[in-house]
């Protein structure tokens, strides 16, 4: 899915897409790539699962879009929303197309080995 806009005017179509990058390394997390985390059990994150692998960490005020659009080698949304005050990661689990955004504080080590991550893409 790539993000693009359209500007019309004066006789002339501009087509816009985003830059693509990559996300800026993140030293001050605790969960690093392939990191097998716990996700606490509290109301608001009732819908996530109790245990995924971390696949980035994004650094304070960095936008959770543009990095979910860097891991999976697409164009930078246009419109992201804006990056948290603090760490976050995003999760998934084995056989779930479904990405989780956590914060920092609301992960735990599980003790288990991390698991190796090879490419990342977007389910079809």
């Amino acid at each position: 899915m790539t993000e693009e806009a359209f500007l019309i005017g004066g006789g002339k179509v501009h087509r816009l897409i985003g830059p693509r990058g990559e996300t800026p390394p993140c030293p001050e997390s605790k969960h690093k790539r392939g990191d097998v985390v716990k996700v606490r059990n509290t109301k608001s994150l009732a819908h996530f699962p109790r245990e995924a692998v971390v696949v980035v960490a994004i650094p304070p005020g960095f936008s959770p879009d543009h990095a979910l659009a860097d891991l999976v080698g697409e164009p930078r949304p246009l419109m992201a929303q804006v990056g948290a005050r603090g760490v976050t990661y995003i999760l998934v689990r084995e056989n779930d197309p479904t990405p989780y955004l956590a914060r920092e504080r609301d992960l735990l080590p599980s003790g288990k080995p991390s698991v190796e991550i090879g490419t990342v893409r977007r389910a079809s």
